[in-house]
């Protein structure tokens, strides 16, 4: 498909008149047939084909599309009695590359006006059509292939109505066509929006009518709107009044090519991770999409959740609803997915949703799970008593340990060693001082010194042990 550059793609196309039919003179009076009218110039010959449809287009009309025997009859009408003069009036009839006449608007010339031998495409450059206006009945309004260069009076064709089409920026494969139109000649009968009608294709022969999705009123505007999928890059889009009754017959219309500004889809660049895992139900996490970093554009409005086992497709098991801009921010996201099947391989994965239709991105890598089966479960949930217990059971006698390891500890520490021989060197560093409850008494011990003041010798008496000198 064709992208544009602009914001969104707007297509005005003026079919209805730009001058009002009270500002025409005599010589450029307009004729209503059905739903267009006509002008029919006898007095002005301008220079070759290109020339007239530039002078048409100013009326805001093209040169005439003569396509069914009630047309040909009403314009041959304005140039009866033929004219003094043999004339020829430019339509809008040419030749392609290929040699096949089309109208303005590409499609194929079916309806046969020629007169009698024509188109014999004289010197094989006779590329464009004309109406004669000759003494001759039998080539007297009919059409003959010319030289598309010389001078020739034209005859343009116009519709009542003015047609707007806008075409927003939309998602790929979607297209919002809004297609508004009024009321150009005064008196007219107002239009209902039910009056209003589209369909597409690659030529107006094979499109095929869509149906609207909502109508408007908007001034002089009967505005309808239409949701189109399925583009194609070659279609093209027609909006015109009331149904068509006849695919090869004139009426009021416009035309575009279906050309679109698309959105770009928003990608999660990663799948979701998994939680909790139960026989019947999973819980899922994961980050939202980041503005600026993540691909696509915001802002994202929710988020649709998949699964999927080996033997089926994809279907979707669920939403997170966002308000407008709040997924912008960065979080992590939670669903839990449930009614599962015990003992079943799922594969999971999530995608972000713009507003709109069509605007879902691409689905997210998946992340495959297995529930436990039943019996599984309630095996963990035995294992993870006795797991329990156990770490329990561990953790006491780590401390039971730890407190029996203290106490031996502070024993040791008031524990000291005991020579009975006597035998342990004071020096020694491994020598302790034996117990207080087993020090002897020093031979001294309880003995009072009396001294004499003119000896040197100190003698002792006993006072405990009359035995101790």
């Amino acid at each position: 498909m064709k992208f544009a550059s602009e914001e969104t793609v707007f297509v005005t196309i003026a079919i209805a008149a730009i001058v009002s039919l009270q500002g025409v003179t005599s010589q450029q009076e307009w004729h209503r047939l059905d739903d267009a009218v006509y002008l029919v110039d006898s007095t002005t010959a301008v220079k070759g084909y290109d020339q007239a449809q530039a002078v048409c287009q100013g009326y805001g009309a093209n040169l005439a599309r003569v396509d069914s025997d009630e047309i040909q009859a009403f314009l041959t009408t304005f140039i009866t009695p033929a004219l003094q003069n043999s004339r020829c009036f430019w339509i809008g009839c040419s030749r392609d590359r290929e040699g096949q006449f089309r109208w303005l608007d590409g499609t194929p010339v079916i309806y046969d006006g020629w007169g009698q031998g024509e188109p014999n495409n004289n010197d094989g450059f006779q590329n464009c059509a004309c109406i004669r206006s000759v003494r001759e009945t039998r080539k007297h309004g009919k059409w003959d292939d010319d030289f598309c260069t010389l001078d020739r009076n034209f005859i343009c064709q116009k519709g009542i109505y003015n047609f707007h089409l806008v075409i927003p920026r939309t998602y790929p494969g979607f297209a919002n066509v809004y297609c508004a139109i009024n009321v150009e000649i005064e008196g007219e009968t107002t239009l209902s929006p039910d009056d209003v009608t589209l369909s597409i294709g690659q030529t107006l022969s094979s499109s095929k009518p869509i149906s609207s999705s909502s109508t408007s009123l908007d001034g002089e505007f009967r505005n309808k709107s239409f949701l189109l999928d399925n583009v194609n890059e070659d279609d093209q889009i027609f909006c015109y009044v009331g149904e068509l009754p006849d695919k090869n017959r004139s009426f009021s219309l416009a035309t575009i090519s279906a050309v679109f500004d698309f959105y770009a889809l928003p990608e999660l660049p990663s799948g979701p991770t998994v939680g909790e895992i139960r026989s019947s139900s999973v819980t899922v996490f994961w980050s939202s999409w980041i503005p600026c970093l993540d691909f696509g554009d915001g802002p994202v409005v929710g988020y649709l959740i998949y699964q999927q086992t080996m033997e089926d497709e994809w279907i979707g098991v669920g939403k997170i609803d966002l308000d407008v801009g709040e997924g912008d921010l960065q979080r992590i996201m939670e669903f839990v997915l449930t009614d599962l099947e015990p003992g079943t391989e799922y594969n999971i994965s999530v995608s972000a949703v713009r507003e709109g239709p069509g605007g879902e991105g691409p689905r997210s890598p998946l992340v495959t799970v297995t529930t436990p089966t039943l019996e599984c479960q309630h095996l963990r949930k035995t294992s993870a008593v006795w797991m329990a217990l156990f770490v329990i059971s561990f953790s006491g006698i780590i401390i039971l340990l730890v407190i029996v390891g203290k106490r031996k500890q502070k024993a040791d520490q008031t524990r000291v060693r005991f020579d009975p021989e006597g035998a342990g060197d004071p020096k020694s560093p491994d020598y302790e001082l034996p117990p207080q409850s087993v020090v002897r008494q020093h031979a001294y011990q309880g003995l009072r010194r009396s001294r004499i003041s003119d000896s040197i010798e100190v003698d002792y008496d006993d006072t405990a042990d009359p035995e101790k000198l």
